[in-house]
């Protein structure tokens, strides 16, 4: 996802806000995973996100974790087949993580600019729908355990 993230971010969508290949796969993390996995493949993808990227190291890292550490577990009381469950939590992933980096660059002198954050987490959470369907179709590839004992 972070190759899709590097080569197809200026082709999709619209102006300075495309979409956010990475947030899609922190929310297939967080919403399969167990809580500990899911924190720490969450905040590997920031990591590797934030090196690639021109902003401060930590951003999305610290963004993804709190994705993981809001969603993962939470299975129990969400229907995580269908396909509004996977855009409302990609939605309010990109709306935390859009919401963690502009403050993250705003402290830092950086142009926030909240509202193409605000849109990618928008056209993020709308091509999640097809993608989170497809990957939730080959779950049982990814060898995630079940929810028990979490």
């Amino acid at each position: 996802m972070l190759g899709l993230q590097i080569g197809l971010s200026e082709f999709v969508g619209t102006g300075s806000s495309g979409v956010n290949f990475v947030l899609i796969a922190a929310t297939f993390i967080a919403i399969n995973a167990q809580r500990d996995p899911a924190l720490i493949a969450c905040f590997a993808l920031g990591l590797l996100h934030d090196l690639v990227g021109v902003g401060p190291i930590g951003t999305y890292a610290l963004g993804y974790s709190c994705l993981a550490l809001l969603v993962a577990g939470s299975e129990r009381s969400l229907s995580v087949e269908h396909p509004f469950t996977h855009f409302i939590i990609t939605l309010f992933g990109g709306v935390v993580v859009a919401v963690i980096a502009s403050i993250v660059n705003w402290w830092h002198n950086i142009d926030a600019m909240l509202m193409s954050r605000l849109l990618t987490a928008f056209y993020s959470a709308l091509l999640a729908v097809p993608v989170l369907w497809g990957l939730s179709k080959l779950r049982r590839s990814f060898r995630f355990r079940s929810s028990v004992g979490r």
